[in-house]
């Protein structure tokens, strides 16, 4: 690796100082862009919940439903007839109906409660190892910023060191924080001696 400072010049003490300020509002800025990213990344994830896919949405979907309700208007036809041969009244006629749900667990408010519960806990873990990885990453810059306004050939071996912040937030999902909720009520029931079937 080359090194680093042109011609091997060290940095004056105003220098380091300088810098030092530089890297504390660096680290300061990405603190308050984690606070943000938790923000958006629990938007996100109460958008996924939210979610309601009507039928029309998607050419397949709208496809399978046109054809079930095709199905079934035939169907309700044949119950219609036999009710007529029989005498029963079309007030009292049994029937056949097709619907759509735009939506799964989610539509369940205790269910969204708990999915928001582990997603919460989740993101806040990903807040937590991203805050240490910035005041490490700040702390390590700082010592070597120091490093080089010191007259000693240590501070090119700190600086062919350097690592650049990575990348530690990241979108929730939504099938993962639902098998993570699935095996914490697993371990709960077997806690308590239920089986999966236990009512």
């Amino acid at each position: 690796m080359n090194d680093p400072t042109p011609s091997g010049r060290k940095l004056a003490r105003h220098e380091t100082h300088d810098l030092g300020m530089i890297i504390k509002d660096r680290a300061k800025v990405l603190r308050a862009h984690i606070e943000a990213e938790k923000t958006t990344v629990l938007a996100d994830f109460e958008r996924q919940i939210a979610a309601i896919y009507e039928y029309d949405n998607d050419d397949i979907w709208k496809a399978a439903a046109e054809r079930a309700a095709a199905i079934v208007k035939e169907a309700q036809a044949d119950v219609a007839k036999r009710c007529e041969e029989l005498g029963i009244p079309k007030t009292f006629a049994p029937s056949l109906s097709i619907g759509w749900n735009g939506r799964g667990e989610n539509a369940c408010k205790q269910r969204r409660e708990e999915l928001r519960r582990v997603a919460k806990a989740e993101v806040e873990a990903m807040a937590a190892r991203a805050i240490v990885k910035v005041e490490q990453d700040s702390l390590d810059l700082r010592t070597q910023v120091v490093a080089m306004g010191l007259l000693s050939d240590s501070a090119t071996t700190f600086l062919q060191t350097l690592k650049p912040v990575e990348e530690v937030m990241h979108r929730l999902d939504f099938a993962a924080i639902d098998k993570k909720l699935e095996l914490q009520q697993a371990d709960r029931r077997k806690a308590l001696g239920y089986s999966r079937y236990d009512a």
